[in-house]
């Protein structure tokens, strides 16, 4: 790279180089065929009584071949600091650019190790134009991203617990305001049980696409979604879009989820399967359900505190009939006022 880099400068440069050589000879080489041209053909002075002393002195023959020699030496001393100062400054770009390479290929080395953890501080405080501040920025987030997707769900992409669990504590490092929306998928054992694991598969996948999009469209471009796994997901939004977002996934989902479903089952509005317990009995066309839990009117003192809270209101919410949702506004730990839709 370095050798590539330096080419293209010294490249062009040169080729600069050799036209302006080129046409400082024929620029010399003008010159001096006038004053051989001059030195032929040059009369005798001539005295005219209407002209000066100075006049004709200066209008001889040998003072314009002094004239144009004068212009020679000008020309080449003009060439040769114009064509010196070019080399100097074609030698620093170099230097210059070299040294760029230098700490980009270290720069790369670390990114292509992997081992953000391991760099110091003061790694790069020998220089001062900014860069090392980006790329500094650039290796951050590369790492910040690789942490959050490390367990990713192979199914449909999202972050999981780890980096659930990240985002939560960073927001509480940060004294951020949240809402965390615990998403949950009602009797999808007894969908999975009868339809298959590829359909159930499908479904998921839907559904993780229903609440990213809701997110894209009614929150912020930073907001969270992840995939605990199973059909359970979460979204951390700001406490103002958690309603519209919750309702936005809701109506989405109640479209969508009967096309996943046997046309003789949707005439039927429900399917035949076993519950958890063994027990068969008939189970509704899935709805969805969205626990959420907000840090406005209580404090949480961990990320596990908060999952607590939500899988309490979660299975509430499930005991409801159809797609709901229920944010948390409860001051402590009795219940205060809540919301469903």
């Amino acid at each position: 790279m370095r050798f590539t880099l330096i080419r293209n400068i010294l490249v062009p440069f040169l080729v600069m180089s050799v036209g302006f050589l080129l046409a400082f000879l024929v620029t010399l080489a003008v010159f001096e065929k006038t004053v051989d041209q001059l030195e032929k053909v040059a009369p005798q002075p001539v005295v005219a009584d209407s002209l000066s002393a100075d006049a004709i002195e200066s209008s001889h023959p040998a003072a314009i071949i002094a004239y144009v020699r004068n212009g020679q030496l000008l020309v080449l001393a003009l060439g040769l600091v114009g064509f010196l100062g070019g080399l100097v400054g074609m030698t620093f770009a170099v230097h210059r650019a070299t040294c760029f390479v230098d700490r980009l290929r270290q720069a790369t080395r670390y990114l292509g190790d992997v081992v953000l953890d391991d760099i110091s501080a003061d790694a790069y405080s020998p220089m001062c134009d900014g860069l090392e501040l980006e790329i500094q920025e650039m290796m951050r987030k590369i790492k910040d991203s690789q942490q959050r997707y490390l367990d990713a769900s192979p199914l449909t992409r999202l972050p999981g617990n780890i980096a659930i669990e990240q985002v939560l504590k960073g927001k509480m490092d940060r004294s951020e305001k949240f809402a965390l929306c615990y998403i949950d998928l009602d009797d999808f054992k007894a969908y999975n049980d009868k339809y298959g694991y590829a359909k159930g598969s499908d479904l998921i996948k839907m559904t993780g696409e229903i609440i990213y999009h809701a997110k894209d469209a009614f929150a912020e471009e930073t907001d969270f979604v992840g995939h605990i796994g199973g059909d359970d997901f979460v979204l951390i939004t700001s406490p103002g879009m958690a309603e519209q977002v919750c309702q936005s996934i809701i109506q989405e989902f109640d479209r969508l989820i009967v096309e996943h479903y046997h046309e003789e089952d949707r005439d039927k509005g429900y399917i035949e399967g076993t519950d958890r317990y063994g027990v068969k009995r008939r189970f509704q066309i899935m709805s969805i359900s969205i626990a959420v839990v907000s840090d406005v009117q209580r404090a949480f003192t961990s990320p596990i505190e908060i999952a607590r809270v939500a899988t309490e209101i979660k299975d509430y919410v499930k005991s409801l009939p159809g797609s709901n949702y229920l944010i948390d506004r409860r001051v402590d730990s009795r219940w205060g006022g809540g919301e469903n839709s």
